[in-house]
């Protein structure tokens, strides 16, 4: 039986679903290294293809789990409760196998709203990752990191995609009338928060990894996946110019991130290996675990305008 994690008794249920994610994320690894390996069946001759398979399922939830917890330290999750989760999910245990994992979602919570909150919380945390990689390839140090140099066609793509997800982050926010507190929570990034947010993603980047996120978030399919998912909306609670309702716009979380770029302090490279440290710990191992073989700000209202106006030119 693990400890009960720590920090988690203020947590909104959407960052108590990335402490989740996390930890499922890392059990599922866990299972597949130890069961998932192939079968070698003499007539195969080498029987790469299998054992490819294999390390590449690994590898991609490998991904996976460096992702999410990426966004969990950006969106202020203490790096312990990061670290507990992970080292459960590595001894093979999933969220709600033990006391240290509380339910995702309070008692009384309405699951379909909830659900609809942590969308949210999703597109709002792509947006500002989207913002800061655009904030990066234009003004980072040294400039042009991404090396390929996207044509104005994938540089306006990339501005389509933000306006598309600010449009549904901002209409569902709108159908399911979020609180002051909720709006605070999903967008109410400070000075501190975005300079935390570049920290731990665009200055942690290689120039590859720049690139490789670049270029996935310049996908046509996002803009038209959001756009088929707006079309099922329920009707506004709100009124559209209800003041704080929106979430800031794209143009504004590109210049808040570039603020946070382009500010340089003396104490900043004290800051960069603080954050180090906070997600060395979050990927600590257990000292004591091993693997059982049975698998047990008020924000800006303005709508999004795509375009040279928004931010996105080159």
């Amino acid at each position: 039986m693990s400890e009960p994690i720590p920090g988690l008794d203020d947590l909104p249920s959407w960052k108590l679903r990335l402490l989740d994610r996390i930890q499922d994320t890392c059990a599922e690894h866990a299972r597949v290294l130890q069961l998932g390996y192939p079968t070698y069946e003499p007539h195969s001759g080498s029987g790469e293809i299998p054992l490819q398979n294999w390390r590449t399922h690994l590898r991609a939830l490998e991904a996976d789990r460096e992702e999410i917890v990426i966004h969990a330290l950006a969106v202020g999750i203490g790096s312990a409760a990061i670290g507990q989760a992970h080292a459960a999910g590595q001894r093979g245990l999933r969220w709600g196998d033990s006391v240290g994992s509380p339910p995702t979602m309070p008692r009384g919570e309405d699951p379909v709203r909830a659900h609809m909150v942590e969308g949210i919380a999703a597109d709002i945390w792509q947006l500002e990752h989207m913002a800061a990689i655009a904030a990066e390839r234009r003004f980072g140090r040294p400039p042009s990191r991404i090396q390929h140099h996207p044509d104005a066609g994938e540089v306006e793509q990339y501005g389509r995609n933000m306006a598309a997800l600010w449009n549904r982050a901002n209409n569902v926010a709108h159908a399911i009338g979020l609180t002051a507190q909720e709006r605070a929570e999903l967008w109410g990034r400070d000075e501190a928060g975005w300079q935390k947010l570049t920290a731990v993603t665009v200055r942690g980047y290689d120039d590859d990894a720049l690139v490789e996120r670049w270029r996935a978030y310049a996908w046509p399919g996002i803009e038209h996946e959001v756009r088929r998912s707006i079309d099922t909306l329920p009707a506004s609670r709100v009124a559209v110019d209800e003041p704080g309702a929106a979430p800031p716009a794209p143009h504004v979380l590109i210049d808040r991130a570039t603020d946070a770029l382009t500010i340089t302090t003396s104490a900043e490279e004290g800051a960069r290996a603080g954050i180090d440290e906070t997600v060395d710990a979050a990927f600590a191992p257990d000292p004591v675990a091993a693997w059982d073989s049975e698998v047990s700000i008020e924000p800006e209202a303005r709508p999004p305008e795509p375009g040279s106006s928004a931010g996105y030119e080159r």
